[in-house]
């Protein structure tokens, strides 16, 4: 059976925390370079998201206008002034007119 025999290197410790720091550094770089564009990119999905939240409101904003234009309707009032609260018109004769001074 054939073998591969490796010589062992002794890393000079010197070297190695220079090649280290190098490393480091250059992913700080690396990272430091493209950072602003990662957070542009946040930004613009948030933008979205509330652009879609504005839409919703909107839209619901909308919705309740036309809800509380038909609950104000005097059609509206005048039924639930008969039916629950049991009102009717006044008669002629129950009419009396103030005229202010």
């Amino acid at each position: 059976m054939y073998t591969f025999s490796r010589e062992r290197k002794n890393i000079n410790p010197k070297e190695f925390l220079a090649y280290l720091i190098s490393i480091f550094f250059f992913v700080a770089g690396v990272l430091f370079y493209i950072w602003p564009y990662i957070y542009l990119l946040d930004i613009n999905y948030e933008f979205e998201r509330l652009m879609k939240e504005k839409s919703k409101l909107i839209q619901s904003n909308k919705l309740l206008k036309v809800e509380l234009a038909s609950l104000k309707s005097l059609d509206r009032v005048e039924e639930v002034a008969h039916t629950q609260l049991g009102l009717v018109f006044p008669l002629e004769g129950q009419i009396i007119i103030v005229k202010a001074d």
